[in-house]
Protein backbone atom coordinates (compact mmCIF):
# COMPACT_ATOMS: atom_id res chain seq x y z
CA UNK A 1 0.00 0.00 0.00
CA UNK A 2 1.33 3.45 -0.92
CA UNK A 3 1.85 6.40 1.37
CA UNK A 4 -1.39 8.02 0.19
CA UNK A 5 -3.36 4.87 0.92
CA UNK A 6 -1.95 4.55 4.43
CA UNK A 7 -2.88 8.20 5.13
CA UNK A 8 -6.49 7.61 4.02
CA UNK A 9 -6.84 4.46 6.13
CA UNK A 10 -5.36 6.23 9.18
CA UNK A 11 -7.77 9.12 8.72
CA UNK A 12 -10.75 6.76 8.51
CA UNK A 13 -9.68 4.87 11.66
CA UNK A 14 -9.13 8.13 13.56
CA UNK A 15 -12.56 9.44 12.53
CA UNK A 16 -14.24 6.21 13.60
CA UNK A 17 -12.42 6.29 16.95
CA UNK A 18 -13.51 9.90 17.60
CA UNK A 19 -17.09 9.09 16.66
CA UNK A 20 -17.10 6.13 19.04
CA UNK A 21 -15.76 8.30 21.87
CA UNK A 22 -18.45 10.94 21.28
CA UNK A 23 -21.18 8.31 21.23
CA UNK A 24 -19.83 6.74 24.40
CA UNK A 25 -19.60 10.08 26.19
CA UNK A 26 -23.21 10.89 25.50
CA UNK A 27 -24.63 7.37 25.75
CA UNK A 28 -25.56 7.80 29.43
CA UNK A 29 -28.27 10.30 28.58
CA UNK A 30 -29.13 10.50 24.86
CA UNK A 31 -31.35 13.56 24.24
CA UNK A 32 -32.13 13.79 27.95
CA UNK A 33 -34.06 10.51 27.88
CA UNK A 34 -32.71 8.99 31.11
CA UNK A 35 -32.21 12.18 33.14
CA UNK A 36 -34.51 14.96 32.00
CA UNK A 37 -35.11 18.58 32.94
CA UNK A 38 -38.82 18.88 32.16
CA UNK A 39 -39.08 22.68 32.49
CA UNK A 40 -39.41 25.70 34.78
CA UNK A 41 -42.21 25.93 37.33
CA UNK A 42 -43.35 27.93 40.34
CA UNK A 43 -45.29 27.09 43.47
CA UNK A 44 -48.53 28.68 44.60
CA UNK A 45 -48.11 31.68 46.88
CA UNK A 46 -50.06 33.16 49.78
CA UNK A 47 -49.48 36.70 51.10
CA UNK A 48 -50.70 37.46 54.62
CA UNK A 49 -49.71 40.36 56.88
CA UNK A 50 -46.75 41.14 54.63
CA UNK A 51 -45.44 37.58 54.78
CA UNK A 52 -45.08 35.49 51.62
CA UNK A 53 -45.69 31.76 51.95
CA UNK A 54 -44.73 29.51 49.03
CA UNK A 55 -45.85 25.96 48.40
CA UNK A 56 -43.29 23.47 47.13
CA UNK A 57 -44.55 22.48 43.65
CA UNK A 58 -45.88 19.01 42.93
CA UNK A 59 -46.84 17.39 39.65
CA UNK A 60 -50.48 18.40 40.29
CA UNK A 61 -49.98 21.90 41.74
CA UNK A 62 -46.91 23.24 39.87
CA UNK A 63 -47.50 26.30 37.68
CA UNK A 64 -45.51 26.27 34.46
CA UNK A 65 -43.38 29.34 33.72
CA UNK A 66 -40.41 30.36 31.64
CA UNK A 67 -40.22 34.14 31.76
CA UNK A 68 -40.68 37.06 34.15
CA UNK A 69 -40.42 40.87 34.03
CA UNK A 70 -39.25 43.29 36.69
CA UNK A 71 -37.34 46.55 37.04
CA UNK A 72 -33.59 46.75 36.52
CA UNK A 73 -33.29 48.94 39.63
CA UNK A 74 -36.59 48.49 41.45
CA UNK A 75 -40.17 47.37 40.97
CA UNK A 76 -42.88 49.60 42.40
CA UNK A 77 -40.28 51.07 44.75
CA UNK A 78 -38.91 47.72 45.95
CA UNK A 79 -35.21 47.47 45.12
CA UNK A 80 -34.06 44.66 42.84
CA UNK A 81 -31.44 42.62 44.72
CA UNK A 82 -31.41 39.20 43.07
CA UNK A 83 -33.82 36.84 41.32
CA UNK A 84 -35.97 35.17 42.45
CA UNK A 85 -36.24 36.92 45.81
CA UNK A 86 -38.23 34.94 48.44
CA UNK A 87 -38.85 38.15 50.42
CA UNK A 88 -40.24 40.35 47.63
CA UNK A 89 -43.64 39.88 46.04
CA UNK A 90 -42.50 41.63 42.85
CA UNK A 91 -39.46 39.38 42.35
CA UNK A 92 -41.24 36.06 41.70
CA UNK A 93 -40.60 34.71 45.23
CA UNK A 94 -42.14 31.30 44.53
CA UNK A 95 -40.58 30.79 41.09
CA UNK A 96 -37.41 29.35 39.66
CA UNK A 97 -38.17 25.66 40.24
CA UNK A 98 -36.87 23.01 37.82
CA UNK A 99 -38.73 19.73 37.46
CA UNK A 100 -36.23 16.86 37.13
CA UNK A 101 -37.19 13.39 35.98
CA UNK A 102 -35.34 10.09 36.39
CA UNK A 103 -36.28 7.48 33.78
CA UNK A 104 -33.76 4.84 34.87
CA UNK A 105 -34.98 1.44 36.08
CA UNK A 106 -33.77 0.21 39.51
CA UNK A 107 -31.26 3.08 39.89
CA UNK A 108 -31.76 6.38 41.65
CA UNK A 109 -30.07 9.60 40.61
CA UNK A 110 -28.48 12.08 43.00
CA UNK A 111 -28.39 15.64 41.72
CA UNK A 112 -24.93 17.18 42.16
CA UNK A 113 -25.13 20.58 40.49
CA UNK A 114 -27.00 22.86 38.11
CA UNK A 115 -24.88 24.85 35.71
CA UNK A 116 -26.14 28.26 34.64
CA UNK A 117 -25.08 30.26 31.59
CA UNK A 118 -26.29 33.76 30.76
CA UNK A 119 -26.74 35.72 27.56
CA UNK A 120 -28.37 39.03 26.62
CA UNK A 121 -30.80 38.65 23.75
CA UNK A 122 -30.14 41.34 21.16
CA UNK A 123 -26.87 42.44 22.81
CA UNK A 124 -25.39 43.30 19.41
CA UNK A 125 -27.73 46.31 19.18
CA UNK A 126 -25.83 48.01 22.00
CA UNK A 127 -22.27 47.23 20.87
CA UNK A 128 -21.57 50.88 20.04
CA UNK A 129 -22.20 51.80 23.71
CA UNK A 130 -21.36 48.53 25.53
CA UNK A 131 -18.36 46.33 24.73
CA UNK A 132 -19.88 42.94 23.90
CA UNK A 133 -18.60 39.49 23.03
CA UNK A 134 -20.70 36.44 22.19
CA UNK A 135 -23.93 38.13 23.26
CA UNK A 136 -22.71 39.31 26.66
CA UNK A 137 -20.97 42.44 27.98
CA UNK A 138 -17.24 41.79 28.27
CA UNK A 139 -17.05 43.64 31.61
CA UNK A 140 -19.40 41.01 33.09
CA UNK A 141 -17.78 37.93 31.58
CA UNK A 142 -16.67 36.60 34.98
CA UNK A 143 -20.35 36.34 35.90
CA UNK A 144 -21.48 34.71 32.66
CA UNK A 145 -21.46 31.22 34.17
CA UNK A 146 -22.52 30.06 37.61
CA UNK A 147 -22.82 26.71 39.37
CA UNK A 148 -25.50 25.92 41.91
CA UNK A 149 -24.52 22.92 44.04
CA UNK A 150 -27.65 21.10 45.17
CA UNK A 151 -28.12 17.59 46.49
CA UNK A 152 -31.42 15.86 45.76
CA UNK A 153 -32.23 12.17 45.37
CA UNK A 154 -34.57 11.14 42.56
CA UNK A 155 -35.92 7.61 42.77
CA UNK A 156 -36.03 5.29 39.72
CA UNK A 157 -39.08 5.20 37.47
CA UNK A 158 -40.16 1.81 38.81
CA UNK A 159 -40.01 2.83 42.50
CA UNK A 160 -43.21 2.26 44.43
CA UNK A 161 -42.69 4.87 47.14
CA UNK A 162 -42.03 8.57 46.51
CA UNK A 163 -39.38 10.15 48.74
CA UNK A 164 -39.36 13.56 47.00
CA UNK A 165 -42.90 14.63 47.89
CA UNK A 166 -43.50 15.64 44.28
CA UNK A 167 -46.34 13.19 43.75
CA UNK A 168 -44.32 10.82 41.54
CA UNK A 169 -41.36 8.64 42.62
CA UNK A 170 -39.13 9.60 39.69
CA UNK A 171 -39.80 13.36 39.81
CA UNK A 172 -38.25 16.07 41.99
CA UNK A 173 -38.60 19.86 42.05
CA UNK A 174 -35.47 21.90 42.84
CA UNK A 175 -35.47 25.67 43.29
CA UNK A 176 -32.57 27.50 41.65
CA UNK A 177 -31.85 30.25 44.15
CA UNK A 178 -30.56 32.65 43.15
CA UNK A 179 -31.08 32.22 39.44
CA UNK A 180 -29.54 35.68 38.90
CA UNK A 181 -27.00 36.79 41.53
CA UNK A 182 -26.63 40.30 43.00
CA UNK A 183 -23.19 40.54 41.39
CA UNK A 184 -24.58 39.92 37.91
CA UNK A 185 -27.47 42.38 38.35
CA UNK A 186 -25.05 45.04 39.64
CA UNK A 187 -22.72 44.51 36.67
CA UNK A 188 -25.56 44.69 34.13
CA UNK A 189 -26.67 47.98 35.69
CA UNK A 190 -23.18 49.41 35.32
CA UNK A 191 -23.11 48.49 31.65
CA UNK A 192 -26.64 49.29 30.48
CA UNK A 193 -28.34 51.70 32.91
CA UNK A 194 -26.66 54.82 31.50
CA UNK A 195 -27.96 54.19 27.97
CA UNK A 196 -30.64 56.69 26.88
CA UNK A 197 -34.23 55.48 26.99
CA UNK A 198 -34.59 55.77 23.21
CA UNK A 199 -31.83 53.13 22.90
CA UNK A 200 -32.41 50.83 25.85
CA UNK A 201 -35.85 50.06 27.29
CA UNK A 202 -35.55 46.46 28.43
CA UNK A 203 -32.83 43.86 28.92
CA UNK A 204 -33.86 40.28 28.04
CA UNK A 205 -31.52 38.14 30.13
CA UNK A 206 -31.63 34.49 29.04
CA UNK A 207 -30.67 31.89 31.66
CA UNK A 208 -29.71 28.43 30.38
CA UNK A 209 -29.72 25.72 33.06
CA UNK A 210 -28.15 22.27 32.74
CA UNK A 211 -28.46 19.71 35.61
CA UNK A 212 -25.82 17.08 36.37
CA UNK A 213 -26.40 13.96 38.47
CA UNK A 214 -24.83 10.61 39.37
CA UNK A 215 -26.54 7.22 39.44
CA UNK A 216 -26.23 4.55 42.14
CA UNK A 217 -23.62 2.81 39.98
CA UNK A 218 -21.54 6.00 39.79
CA UNK A 219 -22.33 6.91 36.19
CA UNK A 220 -22.50 10.64 35.42
CA UNK A 221 -25.62 11.96 33.70
CA UNK A 222 -25.83 15.40 32.10
CA UNK A 223 -29.44 16.47 31.63
CA UNK A 224 -30.85 18.47 28.75
CA UNK A 225 -30.66 22.27 28.95
CA UNK A 226 -33.69 24.50 29.52
CA UNK A 227 -33.99 28.29 29.21
CA UNK A 228 -35.60 31.02 31.26
CA UNK A 229 -35.95 34.69 30.20
CA UNK A 230 -35.85 37.50 32.75
CA UNK A 231 -36.88 40.81 31.19
CA UNK A 232 -35.28 43.67 33.15
CA UNK A 233 -37.19 46.88 32.44
CA UNK A 234 -35.50 50.28 32.39
CA UNK A 235 -37.67 53.14 31.14
CA UNK A 236 -37.13 55.78 33.82
CA UNK A 237 -36.55 59.23 32.35
CA UNK A 238 -38.55 58.87 29.14
CA UNK A 239 -41.11 61.50 30.17
CA UNK A 240 -43.99 59.19 31.08
CA UNK A 241 -44.89 56.97 34.01
CA UNK A 242 -44.55 53.37 32.86
CA UNK A 243 -45.42 50.14 34.63
CA UNK A 244 -43.18 49.48 37.64
CA UNK A 245 -42.77 53.27 38.11
CA UNK A 246 -44.38 55.68 40.60
CA UNK A 247 -43.24 58.76 38.71
CA UNK A 248 -40.85 60.04 36.03
CA UNK A 249 -38.43 62.95 36.52
CA UNK A 250 -39.05 64.16 32.96
CA UNK A 251 -42.85 64.11 33.24
CA UNK A 252 -44.55 67.51 33.79
CA UNK A 253 -46.44 66.59 36.96
CA UNK A 254 -45.48 63.74 39.24
CA UNK A 255 -45.74 62.83 42.93
CA UNK A 256 -48.73 65.13 43.44
CA UNK A 257 -51.32 64.18 46.05
CA UNK A 258 -54.03 65.77 48.15
CA UNK A 259 -54.49 65.95 51.90
CA UNK A 260 -57.65 64.12 52.87
CA UNK A 261 -58.93 65.45 56.20
CA UNK A 262 -62.14 64.15 57.69
CA UNK A 263 -64.63 66.60 59.10
CA UNK A 264 -63.79 67.76 62.60
CA UNK A 265 -60.12 66.75 62.38
CA UNK A 266 -57.06 68.94 61.88
CA UNK A 267 -54.87 66.32 60.20
CA UNK A 268 -55.43 63.60 57.66
CA UNK A 269 -53.61 61.33 55.22
CA UNK A 270 -52.25 61.87 51.71
CA UNK A 271 -54.25 60.52 48.80
CA UNK A 272 -51.13 59.04 47.18
CA UNK A 273 -49.71 57.59 50.43
CA UNK A 274 -52.16 56.52 53.12
CA UNK A 275 -49.31 56.09 55.62
CA UNK A 276 -48.23 59.71 55.32
CA UNK A 277 -49.95 62.23 57.60
CA UNK A 278 -50.70 65.75 56.40
CA UNK A 279 -52.27 69.08 57.29
CA UNK A 280 -52.38 70.56 53.80
CA UNK A 281 -51.88 69.57 50.15
CA UNK A 282 -48.31 70.85 50.33
CA UNK A 283 -47.46 67.94 52.63
CA UNK A 284 -48.43 65.50 49.88
CA UNK A 285 -46.16 66.82 47.11
CA UNK A 286 -42.96 64.85 46.64
CA UNK A 287 -39.94 64.61 44.38
CA UNK A 288 -39.10 61.94 41.83
CA UNK A 289 -35.65 60.43 42.04
CA UNK A 290 -33.61 60.57 38.85
CA UNK A 291 -32.66 57.56 36.78
CA UNK A 292 -29.66 55.26 37.31
CA UNK A 293 -29.97 54.69 41.04
CA UNK A 294 -31.82 52.11 43.19
CA UNK A 295 -34.70 54.53 43.91
CA UNK A 296 -35.15 55.69 40.32
CA UNK A 297 -38.67 56.85 39.40
CA UNK A 298 -39.87 56.51 42.99
CA UNK A 299 -41.71 59.34 44.80
CA UNK A 300 -39.89 60.66 47.86
CA UNK A 301 -41.49 63.09 50.32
Amino acid sequence: MGQAGRVVVAAVVLAATCAAEVASAGSNNPNGAAFRAVGWFKGRSTVSAGTITCEVPTITSAISEGFFAMGLWNTYGVQTLFFPDPNQAFANPCGGWIQLQNNLVDQALVLEQIRLKYSVRGARRFRSQVATRNGFPTACRRFRTETIFAGNRIDPINATVSSSGSGAPNVAFVQVLPMVSPQLIHCLRDQYAALPTDVFVSLPLVVTATPIAFSDSGDRFVGNSIRYTLNLRHTCGNGRVDDFEECDPQAPTTCVGFCQIQQGQTAGECSNDSLRGCRSDADCIGLCYDANQPTECVCVY
